[in-house]
């Protein structure tokens, strides 16, 4: 279970939930489309956050030829999830195909 992180106030109880709280929740998402110049993919969080995260940050985790000059971003965040949007990041690229390729992924509350 995520436990929201706090500020440490006077009085407060040091327990196992509060050792283990944190601010952040993190994955990867594999991506796969056919022939494309930009894709979306929802992803929920583990659990939902109390309100939309601060930030969301994705990154690909691939060196593969069809991710280059390609670039990911998180849009439409919500307290449950966000739509990851993969595109190329060069007008004059060619479409590509995408066959379960990493997309690493970071929210902060």
């Amino acid at each position: 279970m995520t436990v929201p992180a706090t500020l440490w106030q006077p009085g407060m109880l040091l327990t196992p939930d509060r050792l283990l709280a944190t601010d952040e929740q993190r994955g990867i998402v594999l991506v796969s489309f056919t022939s494309l110049t930009s894709f979306t993919q929802t992803v929920t969080f583990p659990e939902a956050f109390p309100a939309v995260p601060t930030g969301v940050d994705t990154e690909i985790q691939s060196g593969a030829g069809p991710t280059a000059r390609w670039d990911t971003r998180a849009i439409t965040v919500t307290s449950t999830g966000f739509t990851l949007f993969c595109y190329v990041t060069d007008a004059a690229s060619a479409a590509a195909t995408w066959a379960s390729v990493p997309v690493f992924w970071r929210a902060t509350y």
